[in-house]
């Protein structure tokens, strides 16, 4: 999931007063969240854990998403990688892989840092290979289903029915027609397109990949997902293979779509808007518990870093309930952190609490950007009316064929 960007250059910066001759500095490296790079609360967050740890400075680069991944991977090939990072969840599995990262499941023993206190999707995108190799920093999940509560109404539509995929197609199907749609359908080459798509297929009981790493595409709780959401289409506006989520927000913005699947991030910017809506927590099958895609950011420690120790303890600062809230654009990590952030800034705190307690976080492969880019095609296959068996039988073909 991506952060707000809204600026294109990198910063660094480092503060506090003159180094002393027995203090260590570690970089850190964080995709960018405002125009100056950190926000008010990062920058007032690292100069607390300056602070409370004399002996280590912090030197904070940030750099856009768009940039971030290729920048960090030409430092790691060059030697000259920073201690610590935020990695995005789906590149996971990639630097692990290629040895960029450090193993933490010993230092989080030795520290007490264990998966209780943390959201178990959010947990488990940092495992691969049975190895721990970052510690959840901040999240989101995919999908809440946000809905304009006049168009509900006039239908006469109880928005409730709508979580299961049964009542959401009846809903859908009634609130389409007069220029208005009922949901908002994408499949544009996005990351966006790839989370809608697997969090009805985790609804489903379904999954992308199997233990063993190879596609799970074409068993029958995935395929049933796919053909649902092809079954949807007609009740979406035209042009679903190019449209976005951004383009389906401003649809939901002028009135003409009366539902759209977005991450808890996009409640301040309805919060602005003059519509009056809500939200349901997913749709899944009657019977079954909707289940999201997660999205969001972990914390690790790069294998050529002289200060591991020091990186370690930096992590576990920025992780801690006092201060996770503080730090985070999204959702803190952290649970008890979390707990409080949504409290005070989002509705519904406790319909999005169970559905963080509920996701599943995408497959921690190394190849995740080539599978998120077959999965692209699969959903545009579908949409494109071809039968979901055969879409999901050319997918998984694709996904094998990259072992």
């Amino acid at each position: 999931m991506k952060r707000t960007l809204l600026a294109a250059t990198a910063i660094g910066f480092s503060t506090g007063a003159a180094l002393a001759q027995d203090q260590v500095t570690i970089r850190f490296w964080d995709n960018q969240q405002t125009e100056s790079g950190l926000s008010e609360y990062q920058r007032a967050a690292v100069e607390r854990f300056e602070a409370e740890n004399p002996d280590i400075n912090v030197e904070v680069t940030t750099i856009p998403y768009p940039e971030y991944q290729q920048r960090l991977l030409t430092a790691v090939q060059g030697g000259n990688a920073p201690d610590v990072s935020s990695l995005d969840q789906i590149w996971m599995g990639a630097f692990a892989e290629a040895g960029a990262v450090v193993p933490l499941d010993e230092m989080a023993a030795e520290a007490n840092v264990s998966a209780d206190a943390f959201f178990p999707g959010a947990w488990e995108s940092a495992i691969y290979k049975d190895q721990l190799w970052g510690i959840p920093f901040n999240v989101d999940v995919w999908f809440f289903s946000f809905y304009n509560k006049a168009l509900f109404e006039e239908a006469g539509i109880d928005p409730q029915s709508t979580v299961t995929w049964e009542g959401l197609r009846a809903a859908a199907e009634e609130l389409t027609g007069d220029g208005r749609y009922g949901i908002g359908l994408f499949a544009h080459r996005g990351e966006d397109t790839v989370v809608v798509l697997n969090s009805f297929i985790f609804s489903n009981g379904g999954r992308v990949l199997n233990e063993e790493g190879s596609c799970a595409l074409t068993e029958p709780q995935a395929v049933e997902a796919l053909e649902y959401l092809a079954s949807l289409a007609p009740y979406a506006p035209q042009g679903i293979l190019n449209a976005s989520s951004g383009s389906m927000r401003e649809l939901f913005l002028n009135g003409s779509l009366a539902m759209e699947f977005w991450p808890a991030l996009e409640q301040p910017t309805l919060k602005n808007s003059d519509l009056d809506w809500d939200f349901v927590v997913g749709h899944a099958p009657e019977g079954k518990t909707p289940v999201g895609a997660y999205g969001g950011w972990n914390l690790a420690i790069y294998e050529s870093s002289p200060n591991k120790e020091a990186a370690w303890r930096f992590i576990q600062f920025m992780t801690r309930e006092d201060v996770n809230g503080d730090v985070v654009d999204l959702i803190p990590a952290n649970v008890a952190a979390a707990e409080s952030f949504l409290e005070e800034n989002r509705v519904g705190p406790d319909r999005i609490m169970e559905h963080l307690n509920n996701a599943k976080p995408r497959p921690l492969s190394p190849r995740y950007l080539e599978i998120s880019d077959i999965q692209v095609t699969l959903a545009q296959d579908i949409y494109s009316g071809m039968d979901a068996a055969e879409a999901a039988e050319k997918a998984c073909g694709a996904i094998d064929g990259l072992n």
